[in-house]
């Protein structure tokens, strides 16, 4: 064999090796509606006091991020993958999306509970 197939070989068996190390994203859910965005700096922004002399601005600001797909809005219960992690900033991924928002921490639900299907009552059943 030549030096560059087993050079090719080695390579190959380093990718599949480090495919398998990879860490799997976590899987979560949204504990409300919530903003999310690609940048950290917007979030930083959503999240910062709100006074009177910027709120108008920022509404404008967000709104405008919302429509250029810059930011989503996030529903309760909505399916994520959990990326990234940055202090309080979590990068998190809609399920079957590809692309990951930034959000705050405590909007992230990473242990959901089974909850009732609708029509159905939560708890044990009676014997």
């Amino acid at each position: 064999m030549s030096a560059k197939k087993l050079l090719m070989r080695a390579l190959l068996i380093a990718f599949a090796v480090s495919l398998g190390l990879a860490p799997a994203a976590q899987a979560a859910v949204a504990r409300g509606a919530v903003l999310a965005c690609r940048d950290p700096a917007d979030i930083k922004r959503a999240f910062k006091p709100i006074n009177d002399k910027t709120a108008k601005e920022d509404a404008a600001y967000f709104k405008a991020r919302l429509s250029a797909g810059e930011c989503v809005q996030l529903v309760r219960d909505q399916q994520l993958l959990v990326d990234q992690r940055d202090g309080p900033l979590w990068c998190v991924r809609p399920s079957g999306g590809l692309d990951c928002y930034w959000t705050h921490e405590k909007a992230i639900d990473l242990y959901p509970s089974q909850r009732p299907a609708a029509g159905e009552q939560g708890g044990k059943k009676k014997p």
